[in-house]
């Protein structure tokens, strides 16, 4: 009787405990709580991180009115015109990474921090071939910006853009990456553009566009404007940023690398009956004395790729050769009659700048 006993007891204990996990687990007010209170995702996270180090910037510039004067009052001779940007600080030291555009024949360029700070900036560099320009403020505890590799940067990738559209500070906009690599959309020689459907409005040019995790993979720059063009808006790669605004802090300029090469041009091949290769452009010359001559590069070398990337033209060669400056190392992927090579230049100043 007394093992009857025990084993009704020890059943009913067990049975007890399965209840009660159940109830804990799976009760349905349980269920019913939850559903009510979701954890909602949200790129606030982001937001908060770049924040401090998005800046506002507002510029007066002096312009001569060339309009002739009408009337019995006398025009002024000038006229003052107020224009409004964003910028990305870079380093502690107060250096800021905006458009050129933005700032370009400025008489007087304000920045306004996140939290209001006023600060009057000096001119420190510009580059008009990709429409970056680098001022400076001198501001305690400054944020700056971490930056992203923009090489890893894909169509689809989720990027916000952060700026000052409209005197609205601190302003973000959500949407995707729609294209890499976009070139012919101005007359600069220099262009690779980062394409997202992400609003960037009149005052966002010089913000940050940046991924989910607050770092920057783009400096906002422009935006498709003809009729009907809607959510077509470009920024520049944050490499080629991080490239320029190093060259302007540096140098107070950017002062592009030279390899001494030349290539052979489209006509070239057709007139000259120089085969084209499948992948890769051919070096019709090397200058004497010059990076590529002292690497034992010939006339008629295939080059394929420069720093891993494919080389399929004179324009794609260009593009990645004026990405870089002075001092930087360059490794060239190709072939010749002996077979592939693999040879690494240090980009100099062109002979008729170093006089």
């Amino acid at each position: 009787m007394k093992e009857y006993v025990v084993f009704i007891v020890r059943y009913a204990v067990i049975g007890l405990a399965i209840g009660f996990l159940y109830l804990m687990f799976f009760s349905p007010s349980q269920q019913i709580t939850n559903s009510h209170n979701p954890s909602p995702f949200s790129y606030a996270p982001a937001i908060d991180k770049i924040n401090p180090s998005v800046v506002s910037i507002y510029t007066q510039s002096i312009e001569l009115n060339n309009a002739p004067n009408s009337g019995i009052s006398p025009r002024a001779p000038y006229t003052t015109r107020n224009f409004l940007g964003a910028g990305v600080i870079v380093s502690s030291n107060g250096h800021i990474a905006t458009n050129n555009h933005v700032i370009k024949n400025a008489s007087r360029v304000m920045v306004y921090l996140w939290n209001n700070e006023a600060y009057e900036a000096s001119f420190v560099g510009e580059d008009s071939l990709t429409d970056l320009a680098v001022i400076k403020i001198d501001g305690n505890h400054l944020v700056p910006a971490e930056f992203a590799d923009s090489d890893l940067v894909n169509t689809g990738d989720v990027v916000l853009a952060v700026g000052n559209p409209f005197g609205l500070n601190q302003s973000a906009s959500l949407g995707i990456v729609s294209a890499t690599g976009r070139r012919g959309l101005t007359e600069s020689r220099l262009e690779n553009y980062i394409q997202t459907d992400a609003a960037i409005n009149l005052g966002n040019s010089g913000g940050a566009l940046i991924n989910p995790l607050g770092q920057v993979v783009g400096i906002s720059t422009a935006s498709y404007t003809q009729m009907g063009a809607d959510g077509i808006n470009f920024a520049i790669p944050s490499n080629t940023t991080v490239q320029i605004i190093n060259a302007i802090i540096e140098h107070g300029r950017v002062i592009r690398g030279w390899l001494g090469i030349f290539i052979v041009p489209e006509t070239g091949h057709i007139i000259y009956n120089i085969p084209k290769p499948k992948n890769g452009i051919v070096i019709s010359r090397v200058q004497e004395g010059g990076p590529a001559n002292r690497a034992h590069l010939k006339p008629m070398d295939v080059i394929t790729h420069l720093n891993g990337k494919p080389v399929n033209s004179f324009e794609e060669y260009k593009q990645l050769l004026l990405s870089h400056t002075i001092g930087d190392q360059i490794t060239l992927t190709g072939y010749d009659k002996t077979g592939p090579f693999e040879k690494t230049l240090t980009t100099e100043l062109p002979p008729r700048a170093s006089n």
